[in-house]
């Protein structure tokens, strides 16, 4: 059985997995329609009910990620979708290339969207790597002041909340690499993932 760093709640359960690496998707503040933030809600106030280590949890852990996705990659017109300005998305990936010196985590994968990010990440080391909580916080406390001063704006940049996922074997890895790197594509940005240059 994998050793458990962390388990918290917020909106969200969240669960670190030492020793492994882990999905993580961070969503702008006002990037997702009234009804799909309904829905979500929904989603996840079953998930609050649910134990983790479950088959149950873990498939609508998916639902969710789901129904975010589905709307992040086809955004309204109106929703906040900063990183079309390539001067924000720049500013994010140079923060995402300086993460392993400054977090002691290791970025195997990323790729900056329109509205959200997705990290697949890995502590460096299993005893002086700081929490995956605290990593993810500072990373958005840092990013947002940066990209609103790009933006020339103030109030919330990042949702509250994120997704994570620990990931159960090599398998799911490559898998959940393939996904980062093809999203550009299967949202219609590119034709060619090597062609969305904020990638990692």
């Amino acid at each position: 059985m994998p050793e458990t760093r962390e388990r918290w709640r917020n909106r969200l359960p969240h669960w670190e997995v030492a020793g492994r690496a882990h999905f993580v998707t961070i969503r702008c503040a006002g990037s997702l329609p009234e009804f799909a933030v309904r829905r979500i809600r929904e989603i996840q106030a079953t998930l609050s009910a649910i134990e983790p280590a479950t088959p149950e949890f873990a498939q609508l852990q998916r639902q969710y990620f789901l129904t975010c996705e589905k709307y992040l990659d086809q955004p309204e017109s109106g929703s906040f979708a900063p990183f079309h300005d390539p001067a924000v998305a720049d500013l994010i990936l140079t923060d995402l290339n300086d993460f392993g010196v400054r977090e002691q985590w290791k970025i195997q994968a990323a790729t900056i969207m329109p509205n959200h990010v997705h990290l697949l990440l890995r502590a460096q080391t299993r005893e002086s790597a700081k929490p995956l909580r605290e990593v993810i916080r500072a990373f958005k406390g840092r990013t947002a002041r940066k990209a609103n001063q790009c933006l020339q704006r103030t109030g919330p940049f990042w949702q509250r909340e994120w997704f994570d996922r620990w990931m159960r074997d090599d398998r799911e890895i490559a898998r959940t690499k393939t996904y980062i790197h093809q999203n550009p594509v299967k949202a219609g940005l590119v034709e060619q993932a090597k062609d969305w240059r904020w990638q990692i």
